[in-house]
């Protein structure tokens, strides 16, 4: 088993791919991330990509069809998620959240991925109000995160606020 793990040097990315491994311990680990954040990790006794087979370096953006050579799952992390700077370049967030992700499940469709997971959070429900939001509740993406990854679901944006 091939598992692709875009994003993984991301906040959640290392936890994922532990888990992975644990959970798969035979399977081939493939991590695809920009390595934006990768000169500041400090007090690291191990480097958390070492739980990685193959790490690549690249934008999410141009990934190419190669990467997804007898790959069987994909989990998708790669988005901007920090409000603030998604908000300020609220287009390129749309780039990489949005339009990449559809481009990259398009691509593994194509190529024969059994498997496509993508990764988001509860931010599409907006603010939690009074009481605890379910899968049930309606949708409010309030940030250009949570609108990006709304997009992926329902891409109509006249359903969103903005």
């Amino acid at each position: 088993m091939k598992i692709l793990i875009t994003g993984n040097m991301g906040y959640v990315g290392p936890g994922v791919v532990s888990e992975l491994r644990t959970a798969f311990p035979n399977a081939v680990l493939v991590g695809y991330d920009m390595a934006y954040f990768a000169p500041y990790l400090t007090n690291a006794t191990v480097l958390p990509e070492s739980k990685l087979d193959i790490q690549l370096f690249g934008d999410i953006r141009t990934i190419t069809a190669d990467v997804l050579k007898d790959v069987d799952t994909i989990v998708h992390l790669a988005a901007i998620s920090n409000d603030p700077m998604g908000n300020r370049y609220e287009d390129v967030t749309l780039d990489i959240n949005y339009k990449s992700s559809v481009r990259l499940a398009q691509m593994a469709k194509k190529g024969g991925v059994s498997s496509f997971i993508f990764a988001s959070s509860c931010s599409m429900y907006g603010a939690a109000e009074d009481s605890a939001k379910t899968e049930n509740s309606t949708l409010n993406p309030l940030t250009a995160y949570a609108r990006s990854n709304y997009e992926c679901y329902y891409p109509c944006p006249k359903r969103c606020n903005k």
